[in-house]
């Protein structure tokens, strides 16, 4: 039991940074609504889904995307971490605080497992929106190899990959209780 109130102190603590970053997205989400109007006015497809659900999707992508961006490259100085692992669980580690990092890697990627279906039909598939966030986790583990602003791991790739799948899980739950009441 002490372990694991250690390793969630852990995760709650290493959450705090994209916490910090959150501003920057809802800044971008801030920018994109108030874009939005004049993107309607001259895209005649797009002024026929003029909701408020929607736009609040498209929002918390974008807040979410931004955030995500943040954390794994603009946090970090140019040529910072030059390591590479295709070693798999190499990250896993042996202490709480390595535990906390390859959970946080799956949790960093829930809300891509939500928000990517909501705001596009075509990933509304377990296996679609499962090889989108592997491609996505894969680019963003490229970049930050070539930039050297994170370590390009292969444990990344499956985490964040296995953090989609789950938020993609959490998105059909929900689709499912709405379904029903």
């Amino acid at each position: 039991m002490e372990n694991i109130t250690l390793l969630i102190n852990y995760i709650a603590k290493d959450m705090m940074e994209p916490i910090g970053y959150l501003p920057w997205g809802l800044l971008s989400g801030c920018i994109f609504l108030l874009i939005l109007p004049l993107w309607r006015r001259f895209n005649e497809k797009s002024a026929e889904k003029n909701t408020l659900k929607r736009d609040l999707v498209h929002f918390l992508l974008i807040a979410y995307c931004i955030t995500l961006l943040k954390l794994a490259f603009f946090s970090r100085e140019p040529g910072s971490r030059t390591d590479v692992s295709m070693r798999l669980f190499d990250t896993w580690g042996t202490t709480m605080q390595t535990h906390a990092f390859f959970i946080e890697n799956i949790l960093m990627f829930l809300p891509f497992g939500i928000l990517v279906p909501t705001v596009f039909q075509e990933t509304r598939g377990v296996l679609r929106c499962t090889v989108t966030a592997f491609a996505c986790s894969t680019l963003l583990e490229m970049i930050q190899l070539v930039t050297g602003r994170g370590f390009c791991q292969i444990d990344d790739v499956i985490t964040n990959t296995v953090g989609g799948l789950v938020g993609y899980v959490l998105y059909r739950g929900w689709q499912w209780v709405r379904a029903r009441i």
